[in-house]
C-alpha cells in the first residue's frame, strides 16, 4: 500500500535548499501546464492515430499528466447505450502496476463519481506482436 501521509511529504522536503527565488506565476506557466489532446472527425478514426498524437504528451517536463477529449465516440465501442455516454463522464486510467487498482478505486474514484459501469480494456497476449512497441503497455481500465 503505498502511504499518501502529508507529513511524510513534508519531511521529504525538508533537505530540499533553502533561500531559492521565489517562482512567479508567470514563470510557473512559462513551464507548460498539462497536454490535452482535442480530435475531431467526421468519419470513424483509428486509435493509432490518437496515440501518434498524443506521445507529444508524454513527457511534460513539469510532472503533470496528458488528457485526451473526445466526442462522437461510439457506443457500442465503448460497452454503454448513447444517452449513458451523452450524460456520464467516460475515465480512463492506465495501471502501471495492476494491483493498486482497488485501492485507488477505492480513494479517488468511488468518493468522487458515480460509477454506471467498470471494466478493463482488451489487450492482446504478447505486446511484442505489435510493431515498434519496446516495452508492454499498461492494464487500462474505463
Amino acid at each position: 500500500m503505498i502511504d499518501f501521509n502529508a507529513n511524510r511529504i513534508i519531511r521529504a522536503r525538508q533537505g530540499l535548499p533553502i533561500g531559492l527565488p521565489e517562482i512567479t506565476r508567470a514563470e510557473e506557466a512559462a513551464e507548460g501546464g498539462c497536454g490535452v489532446l482535442g480530435f475531431a472527425a467526421n468519419i470513424p478514426i483509428a486509435g493509432r492515430h490518437v496515440l501518434t498524437a498524443s506521445r507529444q504528451m508524454h513527457y511534460q517536463g513539469n510532472g503533470k499528466r496528458g488528457g485526451i477529449a473526445m466526442v462522437g465516440l461510439d457506443p457500442v465501442q465503448v460497452r454503454t447505450d448513447a444517452d449513458t455516454l451523452r450524460s456520464h463522464t467516460l475515465l480512463q486510467i492506465a495501471l502501471i502496476d495492476p494491483q493498486y487498482r482497488q485501492e485507488i478505486e477505492e480513494r479517488y474514484i468511488q468518493p468522487n463519481f458515480e460509477i454506471s459501469q467498470a471494466y478493463a480494456l482488451d489487450h492482446i497476449d504478447d505486446f511484442r506482436a505489435i510493431d515498434g512497441l519496446a516495452v508492454c503497455p499498461p492494464d487500462v481500465w474505463r
